[in-house]
């Protein structure tokens, strides 16, 4: 008889593994070898603000989403279709969500951010309604 506790335990890891999976698992978390330091000149002009701190990236393919803090209003979330050392933001984002507003927040992004790839996109309206510290 096959011994079945190896193949119940394999099954639990499986599963696990699975429920700790998130939306942002294969978002990239830096920006490409473009430090985050050397960016906040380019938003600083960008937000019209004294001082900006990148305090999370978020990238899929060419675009990205910086969470920045002006120290001035609420924390931003910034949408860019290119390099944010060259280019303006697409859109902004501030406030909170709950976890029921995650298909509402994905429906923002995808018609806010036009192209925005849509991992990326379900990795922010997850983020912000399930995994963010409030």
């Amino acid at each position: 008889m096959p011994d079945t506790s190896l193949f119940v335990t394999a099954l639990l890891v499986l599963f696990a593994s699975l429920a700790c999976a998130s939306p942002c698992d294969s978002i990239q978390r830096t920006l490409g070898g473009v430090r985050t330091g050397s960016i906040a000149p380019a938003l600083r002009r960008q937000l019209r603000a004294r001082s900006v701190e990148v305090l999370q990236t978020y990238s899929s393919g060419s675009w990205s989403i910086l969470y920045v803090d002006t120290h001035e209003a609420e924390r931003l979330y910034l949408f860019f279709s290119a390099n944010p050392l060259r280019s303006r933001y697409v859109t902004e984002w501030s406030g909170t969500a709950s976890p029921s507003d995650e298909q509402g927040i994905l429906d923002w992004t995808l018609k806010n951010a036009p192209g925005i790839p849509a991992p990326l996109a379900r990795c922010f309206a997850w983020h912000v309604t399930q995994d963010r510290e409030l």
